[in-house]
């Protein structure tokens, strides 16, 4: 009896040592084979889908914002700018520039015509609040001096009589001056500032006429007039004549 448990082949295992089992694999790590296998699978068709629409709304939104904060594309619907813009141009206007400041001479802006606020318009700013504007046969006259306006390629011969601008308007005029509906021709002469929209600052369709838009030239036209406008509060100044 006795040797027969000796010979058991678990007899000389240590009492409450438990008896050995096969491995088990259900709760080892998966290989590096299976990671790198499961990291190449495709993407299911519903989720690629479901980022593509994703992207194309954050896209909207984001041209959205733009648009209505920023930069504002405008395509040249006529020919009261030509030269400087033509039919089919296309501009990107800065709507922030009169936030922070205000319109000048020279500055070529969009805005809604005070006559039909649903219809933009394009041109340039010929006046600024202050000053005193008259249209002689063609020829301005700003704050009593002839202005040489080099942008204008067709002259024409309209008249405006002298009137001085009121605070918070401009008066503006295509650079076709022929064939432009502004400040000369509407019920009020006047553009109020909250109508601009932007300043338009660079042509960016078609390549070919890729260009920025500044008016910083025609304002150093104007410096001269705002002068003789300062010379006639002086005696020395009416004396001279140089005072209308």
């Amino acid at each position: 009896m006795g040797e027969n448990q000796s010979n058991h082949p678990f007899s000389s295992m240590p009492e409450g040592e438990p008896v050995g089992l096969p491995p088990d694999y259900s709760t080892r790590a998966p290989s590096a084979d299976k990671q790198k296998k499961s990291a190449r699978e495709p993407k299911s068709s519903v989720q690629s889908t479901l980022e593509f629409i994703g992207i194309i709304i954050a896209a909207i939104v984001l041209a959205y914002l733009l648009q209505a904060f920023l930069i504002k594309p405008f395509k040249i619907p006529s020919s009261s700018m030509e030269q400087t813009l033509v039919p089919g141009d296309r501009v990107l206007v800065n709507r922030l520039s009169y936030k922070f400041g205000s319109p000048q001479r020279g500055d070529v802006i969009v805005f809604r015509s005070p006559d039909d606020p649903s219809v933009d318009f394009i041109k340039r700013v010929i006046a600024v609040e202050g000053d005193l504007i008259e249209v002689r046969q063609g020829q301005v006259i700003l704050n009593g001096e002839p202005q040489v306006e080099d942008y204008v390629q067709v002259p024409d011969v309209s008249n405006f009589r002298q009137q001085l601008v009121p605070a918070g308007h401009v008066f503006v005029m295509g650079d076709n001056r022929p064939d432009s509906q502004d400040s000369r021709r509407w019920k009020q002469p006047w553009l109020p500032v909250d109508n601009i929209i932007g300043r338009a600052f660079m042509i960016y369709w078609p390549f070919s006429r890729i260009s920025s838009l500044g008016g910083q030239e025609h304002g150093r036209q104007q410096q001269s007039g705002r002068s003789v406008q300062l010379r006639c509060r002086t005696l020395r100044g009416r004396r001279a004549g140089r005072c209308r």
